[in-house]
C-alpha cells in the first residue's frame, strides 16, 4: 500500500513534459496570430501599393497622350495590371469611367418631374437615352473631362486556412479608386445634353431633343 502511496505522489509531483503540454495548448492561438498578423501586413502593403499605381496611372492618363497610354488607356491598363500581379493566380480588374464635369459625378440625372414611372422626361447627360443614377460614360474621356479610375486586386493569401476564417471565397480583395480632371489638350468634344421623354407605351419609347 505504500508503495502504491508513492508512486502516486511521484506521478503528481512528476513535471517533466509539462512544457511540451504547455507549448501544445498554446500552439495553435498562437501560430494562428503570427499568420494573421502576417497576412494583415501583406493586405496593408498590397493596399498602399495599389493606390500608389493607380495614381501613378491617372497622372499618365490625364495627359491624353496616346503614345503613353495607348488607344483609351491599353496600355495604361497594361502597366497596373504588371505592377500588381502579386502572384501568378493574381486578378486585376480595372474600371475607367469619366464625366464631362465635376457636378455629374456620382449624380443623378435630373428629372423634369416628380413621376417615378412612364410618362416623365430627364436631361440626358451621357447620350445614353435612358435615365441613369449615375450618368459615367465608359473610357478614359477626353480634354477636361473627369476621369474616375477604379481597380481591385483579388489574390491567393498566404495563409489560406487563416483567411479562411474572414473569407467565404478563401481570396483576398482589396481596391483603389481617384478621380483627377484630365488636361486641356485638343480635340475633346462633350457630350450634349438632351432632353428625353419617357412614354407611357409598352415599349417605353423614349424620345430625345436638344
Amino acid at each position: 500500500m505504500m508503495w502504491k502511496r508513492a508512486a502516486f505522489k511521484s506521478i503528481c509531483t512528476d513535471k517533466r513534459g509539462i512544457s511540451a503540454v504547455e507549448f501544445g495548448l498554446i500552439c495553435l492561438p498562437m501560430f494562428t496570430l503570427i499568420m494573421g498578423a502576417i497576412e494583415a501586413g501583406v493586405l496593408i502593403y498590397q493596399k498602399a501599393h495599389a493606390e500608389g499605381v493607380l495614381r501613378e496611372a491617372a497622372r499618365l492618363a490625364v495627359t491624353g497622350d496616346v503614345a503613353r497610354i495607348g488607344e483609351d488607356g491599353a496600355k495604361l491598363d497594361a502597366f497596373v495590371r504588371e505592377q500588381l500581379k502579386f502572384t501568378q493566380s493574381t486578378q486585376v480588374d480595372i474600371a475607367k469611367s469619366f464625366y464631362d464635369d465635376f457636378s455629374q459625378v456620382k449624380q443623378p440625372e435630373k428629372r423634369l418631374s416628380n413621376a417615378t414611372e412612364a410618362p416623365y422626361c430627364f436631361i440626358d447627360t451621357n447620350g445614353n437615352q435612358k435615365w441613369d443614377l449615375d450618368p459615367s460614360q465608359t473610357g478614359i474621356g477626353g480634354a477636361e473631362d473627369i476621369i474616375d479610375y477604379h481597380v481591385t486586386v483579388t489574390y491567393d493569401p498566404l495563409f489560406p486556412l487563416v483567411s479562411r476564417l474572414f473569407t467565404d471565397t478563401g481570396k483576398i480583395s482589396v481596391s483603389a479608386q481617384t478621380t483627377l480632371r484630365n488636361e486641356p489638350f485638343a480635340g475633346d468634344i462633350d457630350q450634349q445634353p438632351q432632353t428625353c421623354c419617357v412614354a407611357a407605351d409598352a415599349a417605353a419609347t423614349v424620345t430625345c431633343s436638344d
